[in-house]
């Protein structure tokens, strides 16, 4: 596994011409450090060097490299918060150079020197004081780099991962998942809940044993079941809020199987950690087989990635896609190649799991499909309902992988969508329609069946406190069979394009199917159906149809199957 890492960190920077690389190192010169996409490019490069890889950008790597520690001590506004998530990756590019006699020993030197007169409070941004009380994940991203900086240099790092961790930790919830965003209520972001207990994981790997450590090991115990079960069937992470379908998402998450791995198979829990180690094999096979697409994109689609579509302000592409590499590099650091893996919850499923209502989802696991409901969706980047159906060994947009937005989304979209939509029921009223992926409209979960042959789900959608519709969820090796009542229909969003592929959509009387990229979708309904229009997810357009129908079958295979 360590030799995929280095693989999948060797794939991502290969996305960057030399030109590119040669135009962001002319853009840092003129405009100064601004974020940690460039750090990352050259701390990657040296990794890379430090195995054999990537030799001939050793002038652009020194380059880099001086760059970042001038903009390091000398941080403009705009800069410091690159610094907590970039010294930690230059400082590990260094450690492992040292181990490699690429850099003259001298110049290794100076670099440390430079580093190690880095001071904290001018050099990291979201340190706890009486106005910051409760900061988000860049607290512990500063944290990591420090410890980093102190394994490097030789300083004390401890006292400053003790100030910072107590406000972490109570960003934790019931399951022990990290709430990035406000410190209680709904609306938490998937991948930072990963991402930031992996830092904090991070932190006992790398040698810290303090009174915080058991706590640490808590909150890691606590949430190991449902980090398992919340892993598709595809090898991807759940969908929900900021930077979500980001290929850097499944090499994060890789990382994060790996820490557990190692750190269950040293305490003796040899069943669990192959578990993670499964789960760890899957991720970093899915995340090769995105980068293998072309054109190669940071993001789950196939636009021009400068483009941004499906990405946040903040996630554009030289920031994002060297941050697979990043991920690969610490999954690498972490990773104990002495465990065999078994095999990964989501490949055995019969499970319903649930989130606390802070993350308020729904996972339903059974024969070979994997389906993802959202309870109370943060509008601004995804819907209600059903948002997720995944078959094994299938691609995982040809049904649905993340569901639709609207109003004023906080990611780029080619056209605004003009509701909230997911699989979903609705009603026709006097003012159009009311569907139930709308903002407002709950999803309560009022029962559930678990089975190895067959699992189920009864939500009732209510808005203002009104029930208006009934969805029970069935699923088994045969499909998806979804039952409402209280409707006048289905909306069904069938894949068109994903930037630069178009698929196949046949429509024929009670039958939708949907053929990409070797696999197919095929809904089957009783009623009339009429074209609704066409709406934008992170993944490309797909065409929704409205059906007047009570019920809903859903059935992915090889197209070969058909």
């Amino acid at each position: 596994m360590k030799e995929i890492y280095l693989d999948i960190m060797e794939k991502a920077l290969s996305a960057y011409t030399e030109e590119r690389i040669r135009d962001y190192i002319e853009e840092v010169k003129r405009d100064g450090l601004s974020e940690h996409g460039f750090p990352r490019l050259g701390a990657n490069i040296g990794i890379l060097m430090a195995h054999g890889r990537q030799l001939e950008l050793k002038a652009e790597f020194i380059e880099i490299i001086d760059l970042c520690l001038y903009g390091f001590a000398h941080p403009q506004n705009k800069s410091k918060g690159g610094n907590n998530f970039a010294v930690r990756e230059v400082c590990h590019a260094l450690m492992e150079l040292q181990k490699a006699d690429i850099i003259d020993l001298e110049q290794l030197e100076a670099w440390k020197k430079k580093l190690a007169e880095l001071d904290v409070l001018t050099t990291y941004t979201h340190i706890v004081s009486e106005d910051v009380k409760h900061p988000n994940n860049w607290a512990y991203f500063g944290v990591l780099s420090e410890q980093a900086r102190g394994l490097l240099c030789g300083i004390p790092t401890d006292t400053f991962l003790e100030h910072q961790l107590p406000s972490q930790l109570l960003r934790l919830d019931k399951n022990g998942m990290y709430r990035d965003g406000s410190v209680t209520g709904p609306h938490q972001p998937m991948v930072y809940d990963l991402v930031t207990r992996n830092l904090i994981g991070l932190s006992l790997f790398m040698g810290y044993d303090g009174k915080y450590a058991e706590k640490i090991e808590k909150m890691m115990d606590d949430s190991d079941d449902l980090t398992l079960k919340m892993q598709s069937v595809t090898g991807e992470l759940a969908f929900g809020g900021r930077s979500n379908q980001c290929v850097h998402n499944e090499m994060m998450s890789a990382n994060y199987y790996e820490l557990r791995a190692t750190l269950l198979n040293k305490k003796g829990d040899l069943k669990k950690a192959a578990l993670f180690k499964a789960a760890a094999k899957k991720a970093a096979e899915t995340c090769l087989r995105w980068l293998s697409q072309k054109p190669m994109s940071h993001i789950k689609n196939h636009f021009d990635p400068d483009l941004k579509l499906g990405c946040e302000d903040y996630s554009y592409f030289n920031k994002y896609m060297i941050t697979v590499a990043s991920n690969a590099y610490l999954a690498y650091l972490v990773a104990d190649d002495s465990i065999e893996p078994t095999v990964m919850p989501a490949e055995i499923g019969g499970y319903v799991a649930e989130t606390s209502e802070d993350f308020h989802k729904v996972f339903l696991n059974c024969g070979g499909y994997f389906l993802e409901f959202d309870c109370n969706a943060d509008i601004r980047y995804d819907a209600n309902g059903l948002g997720r159906v995944h078959k094994k060994d299938c691609d995982s947009r040809v049904c649905l992988s993340v569901p639709f937005p609207a109003g004023k989304t906080n990611y780029k979209l080619e056209t605004p969508n003009k509701h909230p939509l997911s699989i979903c029921c609705y009603k026709n009223t006097a003012d159009g329609i009311l569907c139930s992926a709308e903002d407002g409209v709950k999803h309560v979960l009022i029962s559930k069946s678990e089975g190895a042959d067959r699992c189920s789900v009864t939500f009732e959608c209510v808005l203002n406190e009104e029930r208006l519709f009934t969805e029970k969820c069935t699923v088994s090796s045969d499909g998806v069979d979804i039952n409402f009542t209280g409707t006048d229909g289905v909306l069904v969003p069938a894949f068109l394009f994903d930037g630069a592929n178009e698929t196949e959509i046949m429509t024929a009387n009670g039958q939708i199917t949907v053929k990409y990229n070797g696999s197919f979708c095929k809904y089957t309904f009783s009623g009339e159906f009429e074209d609704y229009g066409v709406f934008f997810n992170r993944n490309g357009r797909y065409r929704v149809y409205k059906i007047a129908t009570d019920r809903l079958h859903i059935e992915i295979g090889d197209v070969n199957e058909l």
